[in-house]
């Protein structure tokens, strides 16, 4: 038993560093999209620039919220699970955010496999959309991998106790 509850806090260690590092690639990733793919935030040509200099900024301003913001929960996502591999107690608040970050990132990758046909229409790069499945895919097996090993290591530590 104290081998498996080890081997489940390694797996977490590792397992939350990871989630910091897809936390930080899809900084990057958005961040190099909108930069090689302008298109992708354009905006009508019927519009004023005063308008549109307005429009880009607050829709900036919304990217970056945004990318702040998962990558807020990612790393607590990460560094919750590393403590708590340490052998520090976390709440439960981490695996029931690990819960829901698991089931946006299954919609994000069911939605990206089933428009497959909107991409050949649109004539855009199936690598580009590959890619994308593949990370989404690596991504929610990580978060549920990582689930399921803050719970067993949890329920191992319980079964010790008493």
């Amino acid at each position: 038993m104290e081998t498996e509850r080890r081997r489940r806090q390694i797996a977490l260690y590792t397992l939350g560093s990871g989630v910091i590092v897809f936390g930080a690639w899809s900084i990057l990733k958005t961040l190099l999209y909108l930069w090689v793919t302008p298109s992708a935030a354009a905006l009508p040509d019927d519009i004023s620039p005063e308008f549109a200099h307005a429009a880009k900024i607050i829709l900036n301003i919304m990217v970056g919220f945004f990318l702040a913001a998962d990558m807020g929960l990612r790393l607590y996502l990460g560094l919750s699970a590393r403590a708590e591999s340490r052998g520090r107690r976390k709440s439960v608040f981490y695996i029931v955010l690990g819960a829901v970050m698991l089931f946006v990132n299954l919609y994000v990758m069911f939605y990206t496999l089933l428009n497959i046909g909107q991409l050949r229409l649109e004539k855009q790069s199936e690598i580009d959309y590959y890619v994308s499945l593949f990370v989404d895919t690596t991504s929610t097996a990580m978060l549920a991998e990582l689930l399921y090993n803050a719970i067993r290591l949890r329920q191992l530590e319980k079964k010790q106790e008493g």
